[in-house]
């Protein structure tokens, strides 16, 4: 089972999850829980069309890797979130 870094974001009844790793593969929900879940569910759709399609599915970085590259901005509320593919 392959398991992307997602960051969530949101407060209140609305929550989401983007992964980026995988461009405009997003979730969403009304908690955390729903929005990673959905998030989830996102990551099987997106690599699923892209395999149909023939394309690479680009392998998950690590978290070290995403903080670096500053696409986590935990000073605005962002939060590393494992969503599992499958």
């Amino acid at each position: 089972m392959t398991r992307y870094i997602g960051i969530l974001d949101g407060s209140n009844n609305v929550w989401g999850v983007r992964v980026p790793d995988l461009p405009g593969c997003h979730g969403g929900g009304v908690s955390p829980e729903q929005a990673i879940a959905d998030a989830a569910f996102a990551v099987c759709e997106w690599t699923e069309a892209r395999i149909a399609k023939h394309l690479p599915v680009p392998k998950p970085r690590a978290l070290v890797d995403l903080l670096r590259s500053g696409e986590i901005d935990s000073a605005s509320g962002d939060s590393a979130v494992i969503v599992r593919q499958g």
